[in-house]
């Protein structure tokens, strides 16, 4: 063809009848294939990246334990330490025993040896005992550690002095030096760790003897001290005692005059009192009644009513009665007379005259009794106010008198109580007293197991050193795998794709040297020539989601493509191809790859007339179709390479191609060239009804698939899913031990 073929509107893709769905791996378990949507790792993700770098954990676990134990080696020649132990223990603290005549019983006394260890412990690290340790030790002076804090000083006679640096002694000690608490005993450790035996032992002596020395000499001094301080202390109790006594003399003959009974009982008077509280109140609630009552006429009065005690009163009347009657007697005698009756005027003067005076009787009676009632309500109201105004000064008076009392019951109480604490200290101190007469007021601090020279040294472990070394390499190599895992951004397994978003995943395909019953078989041919491998299984899970993905009645045309070269498109094309003929749908597989055709080679076709052939001219459609092995699939080749294929793609030929081979056959699948890399697939996009992708595992990056995904919606074009192909089973990947147990369930040897 010469001339450019008419350009055409773009065919629009098919309404989305539902949302899109992602769907999971076939084969290996739902959670392994979909697990998170996030960019974060789940477990199964880090299960996978361990087992896929198992030789790399292992052997940097050996290296490490041969690095670890070559460390401890030279520690423990160059650096060895030695650490001598020696302890220190109480003397039980001595309390009084009330069963026996001296009151004195020697025990530990509960909950307070944590205490005195951890004092005598505090009191070993004070840097003034080390001072005097260093200063006085007999034995330290002659060690290899002393003689190192030595140093030699010039004089101006030209002569040298010896200087010991105390302030690097004890910092030193303070390092290795070390005084622990040993719970749960009566001991107290001290341990020094150099690295000559003999000197750690020799310090440990020097240091627990100036510590026992230095609390034998303060302990009788103490214990003097503190035998002046009690008995000063029980000379001013005693004093204080006899002093309470006298006042709890008089309060109480005080309290008896005026009947009150230091026991506790209750006085007269608080009797008395309860008795006008309870009175004060029922007064109160008369007093308020009577000021409801007349409030109530009040606002009766003014309002124009008449209080219900008035209107009960003139209802009563016998004068008012009287009239009533005859009024309701003259009514009856004129509702039984005609309006023209001659007596009916009479009768109606009558019933007026009668109503007159009954009205006027009735406010008579109203105003006397209204001034009656108002009368007794003032009346009722001041003598309830009286009554209580007196009850009021009886109890403010009686509240006086026992105000007084109060405050010496008080005082009395106060002073039974002070005596009461009083004995209880004298008691205390006489024990005390009795405990430093007994010599047990303080215990004093003993040897306990004397330290001896260390044979073995207490650093380098070697247990400790290959436990460092192997962890430490562990770790390094945990990070080694897991940057390369995140460093790693090609699509190996669903999670990738749904890293990408919003696409459909149809399925998962294993590499075809993963898969047994596969090899030797033609890759494209596989699901026709191998139905019971593993590859072939997975293609007809591709077409049954492919069903739900799509209404296929309406999804007839359907372009398979790839973001890049070598990703098995065209192995997925011929798959699904010939997966949907076998289940009973007429197919037209199409080679739409001008540039690298492939389908004329895979099923050994003449490729002199195709789908290029078919574009010129609509005419030669039925010579450039041709029959396969497959039952209900029909191949078209590609053609001769056309000079202008993208421009025959965007032109109304395309349209005409498609309803034409629609007409004979249920659905045309276009076998395309790389979507990112070929402007005639770019063309054809469009205006199939829907368009899969071929995506290889561990070639094509995310980026890459990203690129695809945002082209096909800038062209509107239909994005059915996405085919994984090539899945490694070995490496981490996401078949693995699944395909053996998919044969060994093919086989019956599994449930």
């Amino acid at each position: 063809m010469t001339t450019l073929p008419q350009t055409t509107t773009t065919r629009l893709p098919r309404p989305v009848g539902q949302a899109p769905i992602t769907v999971a791996g076939p084969i290996h378990s739902q959670g392994s294939a979909i697990a998170g949507s996030g960019a974060g790792m789940t477990a199964g993700d880090v299960w996978r990246v361990i087992r896929a770098n198992t030789w790399l954990l292992v052997g940097g676990a050996i290296l490490s334990a041969i690095i670890g134990y070559g460390v401890f080696f030279l520690l423990n020649r160059y650096a060895a330490e030695y650490t001598a132990r020696g302890a220190i223990q109480m003397n039980p603290v001595r309390v009084a025993n009330p069963l026996r005549a001296d009151g004195v019983e020697g025990y530990v006394e509960p909950g307070t040896m944590a205490i005195r260890q951890r004092t005598h412990a505090a009191q070993m690290r004070y840097d003034s005992l080390w001072t005097r340790f260093l200063q006085n030790g007999a034995n330290v002076k002659g060690t290899d550690w002393y003689k190192q804090f030595i140093k030699t000083a010039p004089q101006a006679d030209g002569t040298a002095r010896e200087i010991f640096d105390m302030a690097q002694a004890k910092l030193d000690l303070g390092k290795n030096l070390s005084i622990v608490p040993i719970p749960d005993t009566e001991l107290i450790e001290v341990s020094m760790t150099w690295r000559q035996p003999k000197d750690c032992r020799i310090i440990v002596e020097d240091l627990i003897n100036q510590y026992i020395t230095e609390q034998s000499q303060s302990r009788s001094s103490r214990e003097s001290d503190r035998s002046q301080t009690l008995s000063a202390l029980k000379n001013q109790l005693t004093f204080r005692q006899q002093t309470l006594n006298g006042d709890l003399r008089q309060l109480q003959s005080d309290l008896t005059k005026a009947g009150v009974d230091p026991a506790g009982r209750l006085s007269p008077k608080q009797i008395e009192l309860d008795n006008l509280m309870r009175n004060q109140s029922e007064l109160q609630s008369k007093f308020a009644d009577a000021q409801g009552e007349y409030s109530a006429v009040m606002q009766a009065i003014q309002s124009g009513e008449s209080p219900p005690m008035v209107d009960a009163a003139v209802d009563h009347d016998q004068q008012v009665m009287s009239l009533q009657q005859r009024v309701d007697d003259i009514e009856i005698q004129l509702k039984q007379t005609r309006a023209n009756n001659p007596n009916f005027s009479r009768y109606q003067d009558m019933l007026d005259a009668a109503q007159l005076k009954l009205d006027e009787r009735t406010a008579e009676l109203k105003g006397k009794y209204t001034n009656e009632v108002r009368d007794r309500a003032v009346r009722s109201v001041q003598s309830a106010q009286k009554q209580l105004e007196d009850i009021n000064e009886r109890i403010s008076k009686m509240k006086e008198e026992l105000g007084d009392l109060d405050y010496k019951m008080v005082t009395y109480m106060r002073n039974l109580d002070e005596d009461k604490a009083i004995r209880e200290q004298l008691k205390d101190i006489d024990v005390q007293l009795r405990q430093i007469l007994a010599g047990g007021a303080q215990g004093a601090v003993l040897w306990g197991p004397r330290p001896e020279s260390p044979d073995l040294p207490s650093f380098p472990k070697r247990w400790v050193c290959l436990s460092v070394a192997i962890s430490c390499g562990l770790m390094l190599c945990l990070g080694i795998a897991f940057a390369r895992e995140l460093l790693d951004t090609t699509v190996r397994s669903p999670r990738d794709i749904t890293r990408v978003g919003q696409m459909n995943l149809l399925g998962m395909i294993p590499h075809e040297d993963d898969d047994p019953q596969s090899a030797g078989v033609p890759l494209p041919l596989v699901i026709a020539q191998a139905p019971t491998s593993v590859i072939a299984e997975q293609f007809r899970q591709v077409r049954t989601r492919l069903q739900h993905a799509a209404a296929l009645d309406t999804t007839r045309s359907i372009l398979v493509t790839s973001p890049g070269p070598q990703d098995g498109k065209t192995t997925v094309a011929t798959n699904l191809a010939a997966g949907l003929a076998l289940n009973g749908r007429k197919i037209l597989l199409v080679d739409a790859n001008f540039k690298r055709p492939e389908l004329h080679k895979i099923f050994k076709l003449d490729n002199n007339a195709g789908f290029s052939t078919v574009l010129g001219s609509i005419d030669s459609f039925q010579s450039a179709v041709s029959q396969t092995q497959v039952p209900n699939l029909d191949v078209m080749g590609s053609g001769p390479k056309p000079a202008n294929p993208t421009e025959l793609l965007e032109s109304q030929l395309l349209v005409d191609f498609i309803e034409k081979a629609l007409e004979e056959y249920d659905h045309v699948i276009f076998d395309s060239g790389p979507m990112l890399l070929v402007a005639e697939t770019v063309a054809l996009a469009p205006r199939v009804d829907g368009v899969v992708t071929a995506v290889r595992a561990r070639t094509n990056s995310r980026g890459l698939l990203t690129r695809l995904r945002d082209e096909l919606r800038k062209l509107k074009a239909e994005h059915l899913g996405v085919v994984l192909n090539a899945v490694r089973s070995q490496g981490g990947g996401y078949y693995g031990r699944n395909i053996k147990a998919y044969y060994e369930y093919q086989n019956g040897h599994s449930a």
